[in-house]
């Protein structure tokens, strides 16, 4: 019960870093080019991540490299082309857009980890979508007709699509490997990765004044979002699995909002509180109905 409770908690902590992923994005869309984005952001996460994982990486380093495939497709996934799509969507997606289809990952990740779910689960899937919508649409859903596809959207779809392979790889991490030490050495690709794109866009970029918040917001993204935020989710699925992980990603929308109002002084809508409450019942719903066994489970 302990672990479950610990589980939960992580998996809740790691959401609100990432609530504000997309307000990142969105900023620094304008400043940095987004394979830079992506190197800087592993490359400040490594500060931290190999510290903490040195000596795992080093005694188990012959065992890390025999799951070679599961490290490059970590990288691939969750810790590269996903982030570097969001980055690439930033240009040209509204912040509301990208919400949107941001909260398809957990829905992605229930079809490819062939999770069975009961009605009761299923419900609180739908009540946790409508709420995003309810919030995103602030209570017209008339809106949605106007949305405008751009290139973005689909930068976003496969974004999300990619969230959802990542942590179904997460039930797959071998049992004789510290997670610490897998999860650095899919940081370690990643930035190795992205490093000849990032030369490029550097090299042909002209010169360019870069304020200090944008450093900052790098250095966070590195330190907080990826190094101990991916460090909590991937230890929060070990504990509670990825169907109850992935059904938490649905309040990242109340962490969006809350923050909005307290630093950013935004007005809260009646639309965003019911939104709310329908996203915290919909995930009780799919917490607590009772599971049944999935393929591939612990």
């Amino acid at each position: 019960m302990k672990h479950n409770a610990l589980g939960y908690m992580m998996a809740l902590l790691t959401i609100m870093l990432w609530s504000m992923n997309i307000i990142y994005a969105k900023y620094l869309a304008g400043i940095f080019y987004p394979a830079e984005i992506s190197f800087y952001r592993w490359f400040f996460a490594l500060f931290i991540m190999i510290p903490l994982s040195w000596k795992a990486l080093h005694r188990q380093r012959k065992r890390i490299f025999k799951h070679w495939k599961l490290v490059l497709l970590m990288a691939l996934t969750g810790l590269g082309l996903q982030n570097w799509f969001i980055y690439k969507a930033g240009y040209t997606a509204s912040a509301t857009n990208m919400s949107l289809i941001s909260i398809l990952g957990p829905i992605f990740l229930i079809i490819i980890s062939r999770q069975k779910v009961n009605f009761g689960q299923i419900v609180g899937i739908a009540a946790s979508i409508f709420g995003v919508l309810m919030i995103i649409l602030h209570g017209h859903f008339s809106n949605i007709k106007d949305f405008q596809i751009v290139p973005g959207d689909f930068y976003m779809l496969a974004s999300a699509f990619l969230f959802s392979v990542y942590s179904a790889l997460q039930r797959h991490t071998p049992q004789d490997v510290s997670p610490t030490a897998l999860l650095t050495a899919g940081i370690i690709v990643s930035s190795l990765l992205f490093l000849p794109p990032a030369v490029v866009e550097i090299w042909h970029a002209p010169l360019r004044h870069i304020p200090w918040l944008a450093w900052a917001i790098l250095i966070i993204l590195g330190v907080v979002n990826s190094a101990l935020g991916y460090l909590s989710w991937d230890l929060a699925i070990q504990k509670i699995g990825t169907l109850n992980a992935g059904s938490l990603y649905y309040v990242m929308p109340v962490f969006s909002i809350t923050a909005a109002y307290f630093l950013l002084h935004e007005k809260i809508y009646e639309s965003e509180l019911w939104g709310a409450l329908l996203i915290v019942i919909g995930v009780l719903l799919v917490i607590f109905s009772p599971k049944f066994k999935t393929r591939n489970s612990r």
